[in-house]
């Protein structure tokens, strides 16, 4: 529920406000900004209200059980900033904490609380279906589902040849090609020693023979030194260096007879040469390296597996399909069996209630209109017909009712339902009305606020009596106005101003005796403690 309200430099208004959570109701004479003073809530959605200037904020806190929760927008610097819970943020942050949570309605705004959604919830209030919709809207979602897919499995279905032929023609190709991209490094390795297969040749005679097989080679000629060293017994060092000299020439000759040796490949130069080129265009076709192209070949496999069985999986889908479609009519039967006896009961008690608040005439019924398709919502659509002449026939609200028409119909409606966690705000809503129906208003108003959380602007005294809470909006000088709530004698005061234009003793009873009436009227009900 709204809690708290403070206004800073909004127009001409200063000042805080702490809300009751049943019936709250704002006074004050033409011209203090009763109705300016709402649209500070208006304010805080990001709505732009021409009264505002540098300095000016509007803050507000919403209670839920025991959390709470605090917002704010002020202009600094020309700008508009917002808060959630003293943080800064986007206005949309702000706005979509309060969407539901308030609601206004008055003879001048767009009535917010008759849209088709709005007058689909009221219907299924009263048909007691929430839950059958519940059960309705989670096979919609799953029969949704089901559709979308069968019908992305028949999309595929149409281009399947085509790409059928696409992925058998790379699945062979990889899988042929596989044992060659593995022998890459070989093939490169193999290219070089190809390539200069002569100039090794060349290269292993020539070191073979200086090094051991020629005349005076230096195998020899070091092994004939190392002789004479060991055989003379002297200089054992140079000996032992010698000898590993011997033994290490030695060892170089094996390498060089092994290593040197041209390549053991019938494969020319050329065709090494195509063999990397194939391996080249595999890459860039698939994947940069051997793990990426063995993955594109695992993929396009499963995807090759998916399409070939895509009919067997086409039938699943649609015997699937079917299953629940015969559950979404049987649950769309149900509901549409509860909204037809729910829409006989609203109208029935909305035409009682027009004749407590003076449309005797008026007439009003629930239209259900079946839909070909499923639908979110269910399988009809709902409107509320009127007519305010029994010489015209019910038509669409948006069409056939007045301001003040409207008015009591939202009365008669938010009495019979309620908006779970929402504020309902009034503008003005008894304007125009008098006697014996302003009280019928009251109680109406009075009846909503055992249920939520209320707040209007009245001039009634009749309205005003039956407030759990009343502000008054006052006139200071240099064209200021204040906030203040009214206490017990202060009540009873502007009651009677209210009621005879001037304080009399007179005027003091009758509004002792108002307030008295609400007090044993509703002494009984038990107005709510704490709103969501």
């Amino acid at each position: 529920m709204l809690a708290e309200l403070r206004l800073s430099e909004f127009g001409s208004i200063t000042g805080e406000l702490d809300f009751h959570p049943g019936f709250n109701v704002l006074v004050g004479e033409t011209g203090t900004g009763k109705s300016l003073l709402l649209s500070s809530i208006l304010f805080l959605k990001g709505e732009k209200v021409g009264v505002v200037s540098e300095g000016s904020f509007v803050e507000a806190v919403f209670t839920d059980s025991e959390e709470e929760t605090t917002l704010r927008r002020e202009v600094k610097r020309g700008r508009s900033r917002y808060f959630f819970n003293g943080m800064r943020v986007p206005a949309s942050k702000v706005k979509e904490f309060l969407e539901p949570k308030v609601v206004f309605q008055s003879q001048r705004l767009a009535v917010e609380l008759l849209k088709p959604s709005y007058q689909l919830k009221v219907l299924d209030t009263v048909s007691d279906s929430l839950a059958l919709l519940e059960e309705y809207q989670r096979l919609y979602r799953d029969y949704r589902e089901k559709l979308s897919r069968l019908e992305a499995a028949q999309k595929e279905l149409q281009a399947r040849e085509r790409e059928l032929d696409l992925l058998k023609f790379q699945v062979q190709e990889l899988e042929e090609a596989l044992p060659l991209l593995e022998q890459e490094e070989e093939l490169l390795n193999l290219k070089i020693s190809v390539s200069k297969a002569q100039e090794l040749k060349e290269l292993r005679e020539e070191a073979l023979y200086r090094l051991y097989t020629a005349e005076n080679s230096a195998f020899e000629q070091i092994g004939s030194v190392l002789s004479k060293f060991e055989s003379i017994g002297l200089f054992p060092e140079i000996a032992e260096r010698l000898s590993n000299i011997y033994y290490e020439l030695e060892s170089v000759i094996s390498q060089i007879e092994r290593e040197l040796e041209p390549p053991d490949t019938d494969f020319t130069l050329d065709e090494i040469e195509e063999r990397l080129y194939q391996i080249e265009r595999l890459k860039r076709k698939y994947g940069n390296t051997l793990q990426d192209i063995k993955s594109f070949l695992e993929t396009a496999k499963e995807r090759l597996a998916r399409l070939e069985n895509l009919d067997f999986e086409i039938e699943e889908l649609q015997s699937s399909l079917e299953a629940v479609k015969g559950e979404l009519k049987e649950a769309a039967l149900k509901l549409s069996e509860a909204r037809k006896k729910g829409a006989r009961e609203l109208e029935r008690k909305v035409l009682k209630a027009f004749k407590e608040l003076g449309l005797e005439e008026a007439t009003f019924s629930v239209e259900l209109t079946p839909e070909e398709e499923f639908q979110p919502y269910g399988r009809e659509k709902v409107t509320f017909l009127f007519s305010g002449n029994p010489k015209l026939p019910p038509a669409p609200l948006s069409v056939s009712i007045s301001g003040g028409e409207l008015s009591r119909l939202l009365l008669i409606l938010l009495s019979i339902t309620s908006l779970p966690g929402a504020t309902v705000v009034f503008d003005e809503i008894d304007a125009g009305m008098s006697g014996k129906i302003l009280r019928k208003v009251a109680e109406k108003l009075k009846e909503i606020a055992s249920k939520q959380q209320v707040v209007a602007v009245s001039h009634s005294p009749q309205v005003v009596a039956a407030a759990d809470r009343v502000f008054k909006l006052e006139k200071l000088k240099g064209g200021r106005v204040s906030v203040r709530e009214l206490t017990g004698r202060e009540i009873e005061e502007e009651l009677a101003v209210m009621i005879s234009g001037k304080l009399t003793s007179g005027a003091l009873q009758a509004a002792r005796d108002l307030i008295k009436h609400w007090e044993e009227r509703w002494d009984t009900v038990d107005t709510p403690q704490s709103q969501p």
